[in-house]
């Protein structure tokens, strides 16, 4: 496949970019919580669309960079603060280990731990930096039922994430990215 120029490379940024950062704006408007899901998602999945080209990872690094400092300034929300912690450079590290872990259970291991301790990093800073009561975003059940339920929404995630990627890159990737 012919490489991009440099120029398609800052055009792909820039429409992924501002496609996330969209979504990061809507999430942060939209009260329902299903709807704010799934923007948070298509953000996520944009950080796919620059990774997969050549020197990808440097330009994906760009736009996580600049959609995390243009949510957290226009739309402080916790959809914002999501996409920074977890969502945002979530493409780099799962196209990193699609490339390097050959074995598919592994592969998924890897990715599921790395979405904990992002999530556990996450809930130390909102305790301790930021002084957040963590206890009010923890629903009242025991801890091994929110250890499942999130076990299984990552799954779900991941499981869609994969979908969704190898959707774009064998029928999206050829219509918005050309090769000249």
């Amino acid at each position: 496949m012919k490489r991009l120029s440099i120029g398609m490379m800052f055009a792909a940024v820039g429409m992924s970019a501002a496609v996330a950062l969209l979504m990061l704006f809507l999430a942060g408007v939209v009260g329902l919580a299903p709807v704010s899901a799934i923007c948070l998602f298509i953000a996520a999945v944009m950080t796919w669309v620059p990774v997969r080209e050549e020197s990808g990872t440097l330009f994906a690094f760009i736009k996580y960079a600049l959609v995390s400092a243009l949510s957290i300034l226009i739309c402080p929300s916790p959809y914002a603060y999501l996409y920074v912690l977890l969502f945002g450079h979530f493409g780099i590290a799962y196209y990193f280990l699609r490339r390097r872990v050959a074995d598919d259970l592994l592969r998924w291991l890897l990715l599921l731990l790395y979405c904990n301790v992002m999530i556990a990093i996450g809930l130390a800073l909102a305790q301790y930096v930021f002084s957040y009561d963590v206890q009010t975003f923890i629903p009242d059940m025991p801890i091994w039922m929110i250890i499942l339920l999130t076990e299984a929404g990552l799954i779900v995630f991941v499981v869609v994430y994969h979908f969704c990627c190898d959707l774009f890159d064998t029928h999206i990737r050829k219509a918005i990215l050309p090769r000249r």
